[in-house]
């Protein structure tokens, strides 16, 4: 048997959302337009993007929507800019929010 949270179903949910690359955001504060070069090189090195919904102060780790695949396949064309997601939401240990995201539309 595995972990209790590792069993849950996730629990559909669309966000407004800026696709964001934490490293340099945590540290930093850099997000946005002006830093998405930046992000396309954090991208290309492997870097997992994340979803920031500016408006609730909260932001999600994501994933693909099955295992082997990129997390970032579906986000790559909107590194840094606001798009609305559509997917799985799953919360983890320490209440990590994580979102398997199954589509992506710019605003």
């Amino acid at each position: 048997a595995g972990p209790v949270w590792a069993v849950e179903k996730g629990t559909p949910v669309t966000l407004s959302v800026r696709v964001v690359d934490a490293v340099c955001l945590l540290p930093t504060g850099l997000i946005g337009e002006p830093h998405r070069e930046c992000a396309i090189a954090c991208d290309k090195a492997g870097v997992r993007m994340y979803l920031l919904d500016e408006k609730a102060k909260v932001m999600y780790a994501a994933m693909a929507d099955g295992p082997l695949k990129d997390p970032n396949t579906l986000l790559r064309a909107h590194l840094e800019r606001k798009v609305t997601v559509k997917g799985d939401l799953y919360t983890g240990p320490g209440g990590l929010k994580v979102v398997a995201v199954k589509e992506v539309h710019p605003m």
